[in-house]
């Protein structure tokens, strides 16, 4: 049944509004009563709008209730300056993706909601449960098990439209055609949804030989109090039948949130606290906190996976979030595993570590307060891996040390590194433990309105507000636009910028002054708000705002300085207050002169792929160097 809010002049004894004295005189409204005009009644009223058509609210559920105070009170704590429906967005793409814990320029990195967004509001692609970067290729192993695919539609509206499921349905699969000519999608397609599903593309073929798993999961989130209509369901099942075409083995799933959903995911939070059953009583040291156990295998996969049975990755974020694939080490625990014999696996594994805040045993089960795995990465996976594919746990287990290190102290950084430098692991493994790392984010902190996030989730955990909250992916790409003045390098790389060493010794070194960090971010806050206000007015070409984020950003240090090789003191001799609307509107008028003139001479290469090429670069430094207006010294 229906329920509809009545106007609050019906509580009234007072005559109706005028609209409402102006109906016409039926002893139409009930033929047998007879009722006049001045007779009406409130509920008669309501039925008469309700069949005009008129504006009467349905009455929400307590679901829809909340979830509204849940987002006023999220949004002005988190995101206060953006618009309501850009918040949901956001909002719905962390509860859609809570299984993968990505961090928050992870989750904005694949939104492209705007406009030619082809009905898709966020794209994300995996590999085995790490989310695919500008730079992913570059190291992700060549043997994956699983590729995912996760893409988002957030409506703001109280139910399932099924003009939302066409849209899906005629765009998506032309997007994610191997054979698709970008020639042809460009003029209807964003620039940043093109590369988003170039990235899925790319992934699909480079690991073919692998022979993956394929995932495709479309997340439809709204407002509504109860799930979709059937006819909805019915064009989202066959939205599901077509992608399910990718591959011969892709599976495709259509998920539908409602209130109750987001709700549920909102109060389910990041997982601060773990529990891991045990098969044996565990031994206790008697010196500090900690325990020795052994658990079964399927326990302990069920430790490591989420409800979804994804990879947890937030339990290795003081390990690494590499998995070295198929070497030889890897292969012999793989081997022991599916080893048919009844020889328990702890007696040919050295087991994991796990280092916590606090540790508590409750019945046969081991409470555990922030886990972080920093021995064991390797195993896990092929635990995980194990299990994945069909594996039983035999009654074999593993063999598992929880050590709870002091609050104060260097104990715990201590027993990462001890751990982890018992395996070859990348460079990045280690980063959010270095001494810069710590010193950046006490100085950010020192000095007001940024919290530097070495540990993805923490700040954003505690309801600091999103633009506030920097990780060391942003910050990196950040300073190598500015103060690198590299725009194109800070546009195709990420992760290569936190592993590979030569372009982390640039970025993090203890010979910059971290005011220079600070002044980074001021710079690319202060543009990045400029070109969302600017957006609304002229639509930026590719509308993708960070094509021209960065290359503004390098641009900037050019006209505040007014050098041609500014140096990092110069930079920090950098009055801010320069960097006025005047400034930054005759800078992108520049920008927007270069990007029509190279698409004019490159039309297949499109805004995206010419932000990202170091010729590019070159061509709007010479730009600025070169015109008066700038003042640029010779």
């Amino acid at each position: 049944m229906l329920l509809w809010r009545k106007p609050r002049w019906c509580n009234s004894p007072r005559p109706g509004p005028p609209a409402a004295r102006t109906l016409p005189r039926a002893r139409t409204m009930d033929s047998r009563r007879r009722v006049p005009q001045a007779a009406y009644t409130c509920d008669h009223l309501v039925t008469f709008a309700c069949v005009l058509g008129g504006c009467v609210t349905p009455v929400q559920s307590n679901d829809q209730r909340l979830l509204d105070r849940i987002l006023d009170d999220q949004h002005r704590r988190l995101a206060p300056s953006q618009g309501r429906d850009d918040f949901f967005t956001f909002f719905a793409a962390d509860k859609a993706l809570q299984d993968w814990d990505l961090d928050n320029d992870e989750i904005t990195d694949g939104i492209v909601d705007g406009a030619h967004d082809c009905g898709i509001d966020g794209i994300w692609s995996f590999v085995d449960g790490r989310y695919v970067t500008a730079d992913a290729h570059q190291y992700i192993s060549s043997r994956a098990g699983k590729i995912e695919l996760v893409v988002l539609q957030a409506k703001t509206s109280p139910g399932y439209q099924e003009t939302v499921v066409e849209k899906l349905h005629f765009h998506l699969p032309a997007l994610l055609d191997m054979g698709r000519d970008e020639e042809d999608l460009a003029p209807h397609t964003n620039a940043k949804l093109l590369e988003r599903t170039r990235r899925f593309l790319h992934v699909l073929e480079e690991l073919a030989s692998s022979f993956p798993q394929v995932r495709v999961k479309v997340i439809y989130a709204s407002k509504a109090a109860e799930g979709p209509h059937p006819n909805v369901k019915s064009k989202g099942d066959r939205l599901r039948r077509e992608l399910a075409r990718i591959t011969s083995d892709t599976q495709a799933t259509i998920e539908y949130l409602n209130a109750a959903d987001l709700r549920e995911r909102t109060a389910r939070g990041a997982k601060a606290v773990a529990q891991l059953v045990f098969s044996e009583a565990p031994m206790s040291t008697s010196l500090g906190e900690g325990y020795v156990c052994l658990a079964r295998l399927d326990e302990y996969y069920r430790f490591i996976t989420s409800d979804n049975e994804a990879l947890r990755l937030e339990l290795f974020e003081s390990n690494v979030r590499d998995y070295a694939g198929s070497t030889a080490v890897n292969n012999a625990i793989g081997g022991t595993l599916k080893s048919g014999t009844r020889e328990d696996f702890w007696w040919f594994n050295n087991g994991v570590t796990v280092v916590a805040d606090a540790a508590q045993i409750a019945g046969k089960k081991i409470v555990i307060k922030d886990p972080q795995i920093v021995n064991g990465l390797q195993t896990s996976h092929e635990v995980y891996s194990y299990f994945q594919a069909g594996g039983q746990h035999l009654d074999r287990s593993l063999l598992v040390k929880i050590v709870v290190a002091p609050e104060a102290g260097t104990t715990r950084d201590r027993i990462i590194r001890a751990t982890n430098s018992q395996t070859q692991l990348p460079a990045g493994a280690l980063r959010a433990t270095e001494s810069i790392q710590k010193d950046i984010e006490e100085s950010l902190a020192h000095g007001g309105g940024y919290h530097y996030e070495r540990r993805a989730g923490y700040y954003r955990n505690l309801g600091f507000p999103l633009d506030q909250v920097v990780s060391m992916a942003r910050l990196a790409r950040e300073f190598t636009a500015f103060t690198l003045r590299e725009p194109h390098t800070a546009l195709r790389h990420s992760e290569a910028l936190l592993l590979d060493d030569k372009h982390y010794a640039q970025i993090f070194s203890p010979k910059h002054d971290l005011d220079l960090y600070r002044l980074t971010l001021d710079v690319h806050t202060r543009l990045r708000r400029f070109l969302i206000q600017y957006a609304e007015d002229r639509p930026l070409l590719g509308e993708t705002v960070e094509n021209w984020l960065y290359a503004l950003a390098g641009v900037s240090a050019y006209a505040l300085t007014r050098l041609r090789q500014p140096t990092t003191r110069d930079l920090l001799n950098i009055d801010l207050d320069h960097l006025d609307t005047d400034l930054m509107e005759r800078m992108t008028g520049l920008l927007d002169q270069n990007f029509k003139s190279a698409l004019r001479s490159n039309k297949a290469g499109g805004v995206d792929r010419i932000a990202r090429s170091p010729e590019f670069t070159n061509r709007v430094r010479q730009s600025v160097i070169s015109q008066s207006r700038f003042h640029i010294e010779h």
